[in-house]
């Protein structure tokens, strides 16, 4: 009888560690699986990076080229009709939000932190650029504490 319960209590340890080593084989292959997908997802995006960047360069080729054909084509006014002017003009809501310029079929906006800050170094107060970006004046005066520090 004590030899029937020993090799019992031997199958029952063999069984045992043979389920362990199985469910470490399948927790392995769910790992491998997980970062294969991982793996696949991170190689797209890193095409469709690389297509955006090759569309974005095409574009500004172009771009380029059609400026400088528009410069090869104007005519250039005659030397006494050129008057320097030295006047600054005043900031309107308009011209902040073109400061960094257009491509088109795209719009380029500045954030609000940058044209903050653009308006304080041409010396606004904090009301003024308040009124000009529609903002509120803490919301300018915190954005002008934090990046002048």
């Amino acid at each position: 009888m004590v030899s029937l319960l020993m090799i019992s209590f031997i199958l029952h340890l063999i069984t045992l560690a043979a389920i362990f080593q199985l469910l470490k084989k399948v927790q392995q292959m769910e790992n491998m699986s997980n970062s294969n997908e991982l793996t696949a997802a991170l190689e797209r995006s890193l095409e469709e990076i690389k297509a955006e960047n090759d569309r974005l360069q095409t574009l500004m080729t172009n771009q380029k080229q059609v400026k400088k054909d528009d410069q090869d084509n104007t005519i250039d006014e005659p030397a006494d009709e050129k008057v320097p002017t030295n006047e600054t003009q005043p900031v309107e809501k308009e011209d902040v939000d073109h400061l960094i310029g257009d491509a088109p079929g795209y719009k380029v906006e500045a954030s609000l932190e940058s044209r903050v800050m653009q308006l304080y170094a041409k010396g606004l107060t904090i009301e003024e650029i308040a009124k000009t970006l529609d903002c509120g004046k803490t919301e300018a005066e915190l954005i002008t504490r934090l990046y002048n520090k």
